[in-house]
């Protein structure tokens, strides 16, 4: 239970920030949205049965809607990635293998690996999400919303990464986060 207690503050941490500070994080005319919940998501352990990712997933996206008012998108969006997720998790190679309870994170796998991750799954999220809201007239606006949203998200995800999950040499002191410094 332990080992849980980071993810579940992760969780908790992840959507009160997105309801509370990035509700209205709307860019570019509506082509790039902020969803730091996702972020939350994407810290799952790898190896947990498939009911337990669609559970998960399905209880943030349904706080989601209360939150935001949306009326099921971002149940449908978040049903579909706890749907993929293992399927995500398992294109992603990893320098130590992928074992039980493993969080993909850009300090142990690489941060091409990570950013490729969260790629797929942010791209999975807002492809359905984007897809209920336009409809099928508008497939070019979904194409060019999921894009931007994906790319804004990756760069916010990965800079949160280095900001906040910092790793440490062994006398305890954190060292930089990003590969370039």
């Amino acid at each position: 239970m332990s080992s849980l207690l980071p993810f579940f503050w992760t969780i908790v941490w992840a959507f009160l920030s997105q309801v509370l500070l990035f509700r209205y994080g709307i860019f570019w005319g509506g082509y790039g949205l902020l969803a730091v919940h996702i972020y939350g998501l994407l810290k799952m352990p790898v190896g947990w049965p498939p009911t337990t990712y669609l559970i998960l997933t399905a209880l943030m996206g349904a706080m989601m809607d209360v939150a935001c008012f949306t009326g099921g998108m971002h149940l449908a969006a978040s049903t579909t990635f706890g749907m993929v997720y293992p399927a995500i998790t398992s294109t992603i190679p990893s320098r130590e293998g992928l074992r039980q309870g493993h969080v993909l994170n850009p300090h142990y796998d690489g941060w091409s690996n990570y950013a490729a991750f969260a790629s797929l799954g942010l791209a999975v999220y807002w492809g359905v999400l984007f897809s209920l809201q336009n409809g099928w007239p508008l497939v070019g606006r979904t194409l060019g919303q999921t894009a931007l949203s994906t790319l804004l998200n990756v760069a916010a995800f990965l800079l949160i990464q280095g900001l906040l999950n910092r790793p440490s040499q062994g006398n305890q002191r954190n060292v930089s986060a990003y590969p370039w410094s």
